[in-house]
């Protein structure tokens, strides 16, 4: 779906939706946005689409708040990239997270590979995740 991939508005939509949700639907989201041959490298490591449509999964059972923002977008033929920031209350603890991401996007807008680089920790302090 193009719309998740050509705007910001449309990634914005696309951040909302890939872990909030029913953790049946991670599925559903997977097929909308990525390539069946898609892999996602997070903080250095490679997951193919079955792992990461199973991480978003779990995550979406331990999540009760995700209100990620994206501050910044860049969309440049096959390429994208994006910042994003923003409060996740997993199991009950609200955490804040930073994210920076780059893609290769095909023809149809659906992502071939994400690349995200995070950090995450409590609202307020420095991360405690991700930070090296």
């Amino acid at each position: 779906m193009s719309e998740y991939t050509s705007t910001r508005e449309g990634y914005q939509k696309s951040m909302e939706e890939s872990l909030g949700g029913r953790p049946e639907d991670a599925a559903v989201y997977s097929e909308k946005t990525a390539m069946p041959s898609f892999y996602h490298v997070f903080n250095g490591k490679k997951l193919s689409l079955e792992e990461y449509t199973k991480g978003n999964a779990e995550w979406r059972s331990k999540i009760s708040d995700y209100k990620p923002v994206v501050h910044e977008f860049l969309r440049s033929g096959d390429q994208l990239a994006a910042r994003m920031d923003g409060t996740i209350k997993v199991d009950g603890v609200e955490t804040y997270f930073e994210s920076f991401m780059f893609a290769k996007v095909n023809d149809n807008g659906k992502l071939e590979y994400l690349i995200e680089r995070s950090v995450w920790g409590p609202p307020g302090q420095d991360p405690e995740h991700g930070a090296q």
